[in-house]
């Protein structure tokens, strides 16, 4: 192209736009941007058809999260009663209950000695039968609480 009709183009809108729409790059370049468009255009168009479908979605996942978020502090509780339900003693506050279970069974087959003698029973099988379990009752918690006292 000469340097006259250079200037001609420079000048002349017209002959211009004529001259750049007979190249075939430049008309491959508008199809393109026309097709860009389009695609812009459907995609835009299928993403407001699905934003009431992404709402409703959204306000699910809250709803979820909600009850996740609720059932997490529900397991928290109670795996914390797990904990404490599992976790062993205290050496001191097992002897001291031993201790007054001890003292419990030994009152309750003395009282219920006390009561048979009283009433003059007659059935002696059925006292010792009842008083010997109360007493081994007494004596193993009384080994129980001397094993525990030896761990310490």
């Amino acid at each position: 192209m000469s340097l006259s009709e250079l200037k001609d183009l420079v000048n002349n809108k017209e002959a211009l736009d004529t001259f750049l729409n007979k190249i075939s790059v430049v008309a491959n370049l508008k199809e393109l941007k026309e097709s860009i468009e389009t695609a812009n255009v459907d995609t835009a168009t299928a993403n407001l058809a699905l934003e009431e479908k992404v709402e409703s979605i959204c306000t699910e996942v809250e709803t979820l999260k909600q009850d996740l978020k609720s059932n997490v502090e529900k397991y928290q509780e109670l795996d914390a009663r797990r904990a404490a339900m599992t976790r062993p003693p205290e050496i001191h506050e097992a002897m001291r209950e031993l201790t007054a279970a001890k003292k419990k069974a030994l009152n309750e087959s003395d009282e219920f000695a006390d009561d048979w003698v009283e009433s003059g029973g007659s059935d002696v099988s059925a006292f010792v039968k009842k008083f010997m379990e109360t007493r081994v009752l007494h004596h193993t918690r009384a080994a129980k609480a001397e094993r525990l006292k030896l761990t310490m």
